[in-house]
């Protein structure tokens, strides 16, 4: 630890100095053998902490070279870059379930989005909210029933969000919180344990048995949705439309893409949230007392406002964004700035470098709920959580939505705090499907309010 400690400052002395040599233009950095060492020496294995330094340690030139791709967080090259660069997953996803979908095909990617796109749309969605707000109050029932009142937040709130993407976006009722979808949380379970805690690799039997589980899963679910009648629905629904798009099987691919992303965002906001509110009571206190206030209109009208639950989650997301980078693939040499690009090279916009640069925001280290209560929430455009440009995050409204009607009907009808179980909040990364996850389930000790239960 000591030697970490030393480590670390010696780092800030070399970064501070290096920022005194003139920047030599036209060039990609790339750190050498002995700041590697030491980057080593202060941070161990923790590649996001090593970048975190590196974007801060380049910030002059506006990007990196680091094993073999080119990190950027300069706002003026990440627009040209958002802007010009096709998107990059294809080839990182090639082991992966996903590698069919919109997420993993820059040449499918347009024509599903074009799609589904009316259905993502934030007035399709908020009309929407009274099932999710069913969802949320389900949830904080089973919070109710916990021995010892202690609270496993993670796995109810990924349960949440699996019910939600059921009745939300596939209208179909997965029953999740009621221990109805086994089989299939046991395989993404395997996928997270793969991708994100990399404690199997994608060639072990383990992780293909998960994998071949999660697709028969999804065909059978897929084939189900496909029987309903469409007669007794107002509107097209998300599976019809993909299907008509792509067919069975890239439809089938891309239901595992809105189960997996849109659990995902839910499953790790909200822990981190809770932490930081056990952390910080008194915020926690008055977050609490605007649920109270405003959650009754809110819930009668989901596009009102909660000005300071909103701004502490947008603060959550600068801090933590669950999307630390974004992947460009460069399929023929492109300028960006005065940069010269070669053909096939690997582009990460590195949204986690940009949202803590010191040299873009205020106290960019510290947490400051309020930061964005009477403010936009760009620091010259970058602040990016759901991504930005054509390719922003098509799920961006569902996830928003979701985060603050349940953060306030939390706060509404409980108190949290530390429990002995709580951990510390550290993170891993799923560096192939670019998010990132707390390390550890979060339990906290969930005391009920005064206030009446929430009458749908």
């Amino acid at each position: 630890m000591a030697s970490s400690n030393a480590a670390q400052v010696l780092l800030c002395v070399v970064k501070w100095i290096f920022h005194l040599i003139p920047v030599l233009k036209n060039r990609i950095p790339k750190p050498g053998g002995w700041l590697m060492s030491l980057l080593t020496l202060g941070y161990g294995g923790d590649k996001l902490l090593k970048l975190e330094f590196l974007s801060e340690y380049y910030f002059y030139y506006g990007l990196f070279k680091f094993e073999s791709k080119i990190y950027i967080f300069n706002p003026r090259l990440v627009r040209h870059a958002i802007n010009k660069l096709e998107k990059g997953a294809e080839h990182y996803l090639e082991n992966s379930p996903l590698k069919n979908t919109l997420l993993g095909s820059s040449q499918k990617y347009p024509e599903t989005r074009r799609a589904i796109a009316s259905l993502f749309r934030k007035t399709s969605i908020e009309e929407r909210a009274a099932i999710m707000i069913g969802d949320i109050q389900e949830m904080c029932e089973k919070f109710r029933g916990e021995p010892n009142g202690v609270v496993n937040v993670t796995k109810w709130s990924f349960l949440m969000a699996l019910d939600i993407v059921g009745h939300v976006l596939l209208e179909l009722d997965f029953h999740a919180l009621g221990k109805k979808q086994e089989e299939m949380i046991r395989a993404m379970a395997v996928l997270h344990k793969c991708y994100a805690l990399g404690e199997i690799t994608s060639d072990s039997e383990e992780f293909r048995e998960a994998n071949t589980k999660f697709d028969d899963i999804t065909h059978v679910v897929l084939e189900e949705a496909l029987n309903i009648d469409d007669d007794t629905m107002q509107r097209k629904r998300l599976v019809k439309s993909l299907h008509d798009a792509c067919g069975f099987n890239e439809a089938k691919d891309n239901m595992k893409l809105f189960l997996l992303a849109g659990t995902e965002t839910t499953a790790s906001t909200i822990p981190v949230a809770l932490y930081l509110l056990v952390k910080y009571p008194r915020l926690q206190d008055e977050l609490r007392k605007e649920a109270e206030e405003l959650l009754e209109s809110v819930m009668a009208d989901p596009t009102k406002l909660l000005p300071k639950i909103e701004s502490f989650l947008s603060e959550v997301l600068r801090l933590y964004p669950i999307a630390p980078f974004i992947s460009r693939q460069i399929y023929e040499p492109v300028t960006l700035g005065d940069i010269h690009l070669d053909q096939h090279a690997d582009v990460i916009i590195f949204t986690w470098g940009i949202h803590r640069s010191t040299h873009l925001w205020d106290r960019a280290r510290d947490f400051l709920p309020f930061r964005f209560l009477n403010n936009s929430k760009t620091s010259g455009n970058m602040y990016i959580p759901f991504g930005a440009g054509s390719r922003v995050c098509i799920g961006q409204h569902l996830a928003w939505l979701e985060l603050r009607l349940a953060i306030a009907m939390m706060l509404y009808q409980f108190r949290f705090e530390h429990a002995h179980e709580t951990p510390e909040l550290r993170f891993v990364v799923d560096w192939v499907h670019a998010v990132i996850h707390p390390d550890k389930d979060f339990l906290f000790r969930v005391v009920s309010t005064q206030n009446e239960t929430i009458k749908l």
